[in-house]
């Protein structure tokens, strides 16, 4: 709220000689005007908002000696400078229409009252801004299953509120999901059939029905823009195994990654899905059951060849055009998977094209060393080897496409870290250097495992349960996102240390638990209007989630 009072009092000059008291005082009317600092509204339909100013005087009980100009503007607040406005209303009340289908809609518009008090002859000007929020657009998205049936939640942060909705689909559209959910996607790509303009964040949900499964605009009632049956190439559809589709990774860039039945795909522009090439020098079977974006890279392990691979696709080639389906442009040979190249340098004594054996790999995902710029982005693979181990292994994607760098410059061999079961959950973000995070049971850990025997320190318990699933909202950071607009304000916390988990709670529920992160990877501060620890007990058994 910005309330406006504007207080005339008459100063008195008292004579150093004599004062003779002889003074007339006369009250003066004044105005108090109150306007919310920000309206905000979900931008679903066509409609028009009215906002009614809070007015008090302190002489008039009518409001006869009040006149009323509202001004507008797309450019900022500065109406009496350089700014570009308009003069839309002379009445108390504003009543402004919103057309979502405006050609060249604007998201933030800018107003100035002024109220001209004609007994006084002052003005008093007041500022507000109605912001236009796109539905489920900068929102944690949850997908689950309860009683058999298949949900898509969401989490939403509009003004200073919190809407939770645990089936959003079935909300905006009145169906229901027929098939089972497999997982969430997004991706940052142009395509002309999902909206108007350079770059748009495509969001996909699974399921193990091809027609069903696709791509659903969020901020259009969900509607439904392509299916994944029409969405692999034409050439990949009769090996693709729809019923097994574990992951659709974007990571911090454009461009993506799948995974289903052990088969990694690879996603150029447009969400057109192709089975990635395999290199010559990666012999003997292949089976990618983890994988990752790590900058423009993604880092893969192979369980069949108890190895570490990557895929690189720097192709501007590709076509953006959905219905294009073109191996040569979108998919070409000269990019494919490739072994983990060896450089003079690399850690000694271990391969990452040939892991030891006994070991059972767990994760693979991407991070950063901030003492190390010249190398930017960094892969990470977590391994466990019987009840007493665990390793960490560090390949740097600029030493796998660069010869002058190590491509595997660290391996770190620690003793099973506190608390960690047999099937624990972990999550990274560029944000934290030489930091994974990990969960087990009902805790959540940070893992500092670059220090010596690495060292675990638990942030969170939650309160029973067993965590499923934990991610990070992003995992880029500022400098990725040239636009800005991934960077969500409302959400009033930094996306690359919001950390999302999931806790099976048994008989069917799970408790979707954000934490928001310190620089320092402990629990943070509470923000303006929400709390750092936010904890969500309406959902289902949680297939996956992920922040649009």
């Amino acid at each position: 709220m910005r309330p406006i009072i504007y207080i005339l009092a008459l100063f008195l000059c008292l004579s150093c000689n004599e004062d003779k008291g002889n003074y007339d005082y006369r009250k003066i009317n004044t105005v108090w005007v109150g306007l919310n600092e920000v309206y905000a509204y979900r931008l679903d339909k066509d409609t028009t908002v009215t906002i009614i100013p809070r007015l008090e005087q302190s002489l008039q009980n009518k409001k006869d000696n009040l006149k009323y100009t509202w001004l507008h503007s797309t450019t900022n607040h500065n109406f009496y400078g350089h700014g570009r406005f308009d003069t839309i209303s002379i009445g108390e009340n504003l009543n402004f229409h919103i057309d979502p289908n405006e050609k060249n809609l604007q998201y933030e518009h800018y107003f100035r009252l002024n109220v001209y008090d004609e007994l006084t002859r002052i003005e008093y000007p007041v500022n507000t801004t109605i912001k236009l929020i796109k539905p489920y657009d900068g929102a944690w998205m949850v997908l689950h299953t309860r009683e058999g049936q298949t949900e898509l939640g969401a989490i939403e942060y509009m003004g200073d509120k919190i809407v939770v909705t645990e089936d959003a689909y079935f909300k905006e559209t009145g169906k229901r999901f027929q098939g089972k959910p497999l997982c969430l996607g997004q991706v940052r790509t142009s395509c002309k059939y999902y909206g108007v303009g350079s770059e748009w964040n495509m969001f996909s949900v699974i399921t193990d029905q091809p027609r069903e499964a696709g791509v659903y605009c969020q901020w259009k009632k969900f509607q439904k823009m392509d299916s994944l049956e029409r969405m692999v190439a034409p050439t990949s559809r009769g090996t693709f195994d729809y019923q097994h589709v574990g992951l659709i990774d974007a990571g911090s860039s454009w461009g993506a990654i799948g995974l289903a039945g052990g088969v990694c795909y690879q996603i150029p522009k447009a969400m057109k899905i192709y089975k990635a090439p395999v290199s010559a020098d990666l012999t003997g079977d292949l089976e990618i059951t983890l994988g990752a974006k790590v900058g423009f890279s993604s880092l893969l392990y192979d369980r069949a060849g108890h190895r570490f691979c990557y895929y690189h696709n720097t192709n501007n080639k590709a076509s953006y055009d959905s219905n294009i389906f073109s191996e040569s442009n979108d998919n070409p040979s000269s990019y494919a998977l490739s072994p983990i190249p060896v450089r003079d340098g690399n850690v000694k004594g271990i391969d990452p094209n040939n892991l030891p054996a006994g070991e059972k790999m767990l994760w693979v995902g991407s991070g950063y060393q901030f003492e190390e710029v010249s190398t930017g982005f960094y892969g990470y693979g977590v391994s466990v080897k019987g009840q007493d181990s665990c390793f960490v292994y560090e390949l740097s994607i600029r030493g796998i496409l660069n010869a002058e760098y190590l491509s595997f410059p660290g391996y770190y061999r620690l003793k099973l870290p506190q608390g960690m079961d047999e099937d624990p959950c972990f999550a990274s973000t560029l944000t934290y250097s030489g930091i994974l995070f990990y969960a087990s049971g009902n805790a959540v850990y940070r893992l500092d495992f670059k220090q010596a025997g690495g060292k675990a320190t638990r942030i969170y318990t939650h309160t029973g349960g067993k965590a499923v699933k934990m991610k990070f909202a992003r995992k880029g950071t500022v400098e990725d996102d040239s636009n800005g607009d991934l960077y969500y304000q409302d959400y009033e916390f930094n996306l690359n240390t919001s950390l999302g988990v999931a806790f099976d709670m048994g008989n069917g529920k799970n408790d979707f638990v954000i934490l928001n992160l310190s620089e320092t990877g402990a629990l943070g501060a509470d923000s303006e209007h929400y709390p750092a620890l936010q904890i969500y007990s309406d959902f289902g058994e949680i297939k996956d989630f992920l922040f649009l």
